[in-house]
């Protein structure tokens, strides 16, 4: 696998040491849903150790997980993260794609290229079948994001998550790699 995945406008690729003043950044937000989905502590320990071991993935490999940084190639700045949790190997092959934007750099179009980047990387590189994703249903901008990408709600499940003291429902969303492909 060859990194890094490149757009228009952002680099997807692993993480580097100069990275860790713009996750840092990002991640000292006050902002719910980024805070909620944090996978480190938002401290500059808590990142450097979080990345750290993300950074020598050896991607000739087959992966279990695959976290990367999205670099907003123009200010040479990491704006977010976005990765793949791969569920099943073999020939069944699945993953959940996930992805975190800094508050700044929301409502850009940012994350919709970053999420199409990373699940044709996921269908064409990967050899992925099918890639989910989930959302709390009150996080409503990612849940739309997943429609505005051509992924489908599979299912609302009641109540299923706790977060900050209350039972919250959440949205699944997936698509096939031939739906992906016949979209493109």
């Amino acid at each position: 696998m060859l990194f890094p995945i490149e757009t228009r406008r952002l680099l997807i690729r692993l993480y580097e040491d100069k990275d860790l003043e713009d996750i840092f950044e990002y991640s000292g937000t006050s902002d719910f849903w980024l805070m909620r989905t944090l996978t480190w502590q938002p401290t500059r320990e808590g990142v450097k150790k979080f990345w750290e071991s993300r950074r020598y993935m050896d991607t000739t490999k087959d992966l279990d997980q695959l976290d990367l940084v999205v670099e907003w190639k123009e200010k040479s700045k990491v704006i977010g993260n976005i990765g793949i949790l791969i569920s099943q190997m073999n020939e069944n092959k699945q993953g959940t794609i996930g992805w975190l934007l800094g508050n700044k750099f929301q409502g850009q179009g940012f994350a919709s290229e970053a999420a199409r980047a990373l699940l044709t990387f996921g269908f064409d590189k990967m050899g992925l079948h099918r890639i989910s994703a989930s959302t709390s249903r009150d996080n409503i901008r990612s849940w739309l994001l997943m429609e505005r990408i051509g992924m489908r709600r599979e299912a609302h499940f009641k109540q299923s998550s706790f977060v900050n003291s209350e039972w919250q429902d959440e949205f699944i969303y997936a698509i096939l790699a031939e739906e992906w492909h016949s979209k493109q």
